[in-house]
């Protein structure tokens, strides 16, 4: 299983040109229509997210422990404490309660992708 919490902000800042942007927001949706990835964008509207100090990954295992990885101003790093492995599980349970529902992102992945043409 895939989770993802994106920002609105990706959606709509164009990287190399429209037409760039409208074929990976093309991928974006048909991979969030793949059974087991779930797609979330955090709205603008959401202006005091758990987020805010970078982005998060938690990779959960079935035989051993999950391990993270997090990013900031100066760089990024591997975490593999449990305790702080357990607080970026809760700060990703709050951005995924700050974004919008999976069918409410996508429709507005669609909007943006519209936006494009």
């Amino acid at each position: 299983m895939l989770w993802y919490v994106i920002h609105e902000g990706v959606l709509w800042h164009v990287i190399g040109s429209p037409d760039v942007m409208a074929e990976q927001i093309d991928k974006l949706l048909a991979s969030a229509e793949r059974p087991g990835i779930m797609v979330q964008v955090l709205p603008f509207t959401a202006y005091d997210h758990a987020g805010v100090e970078g982005s998060i990954a938690v990779y959960d295992f079935d035989a051993t422990p999950a391990v993270g990885y997090t990013e900031c101003h100066r760089g990024g790093r591997i975490v593999e404490a449990q305790t702080e492995v357990a607080d970026l599980m809760t700060v990703l349970s709050m951005l995924r309660a700050a974004a919008l529902p999976v069918r409410e992102s996508a429709a507005l992945i669609r909007n943006v992708r519209s936006e494009l043409r």
